[in-house]
């Protein structure tokens, strides 16, 4: 083991240090709290043996912030006192010590009481080992799944990747969704149309009124078939789950259960709104500008109202940065008769206050100033930059 000692007595920290070296581990020492906290970040430390009152940060506030700060792996720590009373002993346990020693030191007991913190401390390396195997194994599962869905059809592999991306952003702006959900949602939105895999190519080129009987009940299976595809792997099964669901609405009308608003797993609505998103800008080819009012058709109704106001403030965002591309911003403070607008101009619900390439009049932007106070307007104003 790599064990610092930190005491403020030169002779103990020597007398520590000769006895532990001769168990054959390897030995840093500081003599006070800051300078082993500037060791710990430094060297590959696995014990913490310190003492309890020591000048500048004394082993509990040492202790504490080491608990605080120190995420990457696991430390034992163990607390030396000259205190040998229930309440000290209570206190540095709490404080986040996993042992306390009294003084003076019995260097058997060091010795027995160093043996469990070593096999604590393999232990945690152990578990760590087995998680990065797990989570290695996971993504290269994820990444054939999706080398399978680019070769069976290269759109849909990229209609999986953004869908992804997608859905991952709505779930960081969600407020009931955890950090903790990210990793499935994000792989779930990779995966969540490997069901079609092994259907007749035909039926993704169609519309959905355009399936004949025997297509559309084809269709209508690819989130069963991609459930059990994913099923037999322990550690895809909560992907799996989504994935069956990411076809369902929240009024009820959705496959392949028939599930109605709350019913519908949070994570899988996540999923379709992100997909139903990239298909109306990619498949559907629909303006930024008009897919406000195609969402607020779907609140409530096909998409839960949370999720659709994510998308509305996500569609905003690709609104701005494709005008940046070729127009400027204009406060609408700012406006002028006679400049002209490089977009639509709408309210809240995308209904249209001013067309794209009206030359801009004293009476239109009094228009928007009134919009502006009854809190129907809230975008932002393009003009082109060439004003002639």
């Amino acid at each position: 083991m790599n064990i610092l000692i930190v005491d403020d007595s030169i002779t103990m920290l020597n007398i520590l240090k000769k006895n532990i070296t001769k168990w054959g581990h390897t030995v840093y020492t500081s003599e006070n709290g800051v300078a082993a906290w500037e060791k710990l970040k430094t060297e590959p430390v696995d014990i913490v043996i310190s003492d309890w009152m020591m000048p500048e940060m004394n082993g509990i506030e040492l202790c504490k912030k080491l608990r605080k700060e120190n995420n990457n792996r696991y430390v034992y720590f163990i607390v030396i006192s000259v205190e040998n009373n229930l309440e000290k002993i209570v206190y540095a346990l709490n404080s986040g010590a996993d042992d306390y020693i009294a003084k003076p030191v019995n260097f058997d007991e060091l010795k027995a009481r160093l043996g469990i913190g070593t096999r604590i401390v393999n232990l945690e390396k152990a578990l760590k080992n087995k998680y990065k195997i797990i989570k290695k194994n996971y993504f290269q599962t994820i990444q054939m799944f999706l080398n399978l869905l680019d070769v069976y059809n290269e759109k849909l592999g990229g209609h999986s990747r953004r869908v992804s991306r997608l859905s991952l952003k709505i779930a960081t702006m969600h407020p009931d969704i955890s950090e903790n959900e990210y990793q499935i949602i994000e792989a779930a939105g990779l995966l969540h149309d490997i069901g079609m895999i092994g259907l007749p190519c035909e039926i993704l080129t169609k519309k959905r009124t355009e399936l004949n009987s025997d297509e559309k009940q084809q269709f209508l299976s690819h989130c069963v078939r991609g459930e059990i595809m994913l099923n037999e792997i322990e550690f895809m099964r909560p992907i799996s789950k989504l994935i069956r669901s990411h076809h369902e609405q929240y009024n009820g009308k959705g496959f392949p259960d028939g599930l109605t608003g709350e019913e519908i797993p949070l994570q899988a609505q996540i999923i379709s709104a992100a997909s139903i998103y990239d298909n109306l800008v990619h498949r559907g080819k629909m303006p930024l500008e008009d897919i406000p009012g195609k969402l607020y058709q779907f609140k409530d109704h096909i998409l839960e109202s949370s999720i659709v106001n994510c998308l509305l403030s996500i569609n905003l965002k690709h609104i701005e940065e494709e005008n940046r591309k070729q127009f400027i911003e204009v406060s609408i403070n700012n406006l002028e008769k006679g400049m002209r607008l490089a977009r639509d101009v709408r309210m809240k619900t995308g209904a249209i206050i001013i067309p794209e390439s009206t030359k801009l009049t004293r009476h239109s932007i009094e228009k928007l100033l009134n919009y502006k106070l009854l809190n129907q307007f809230d975008q932002k104003v393009y003009i082109y930059k060439n004003l002639e």
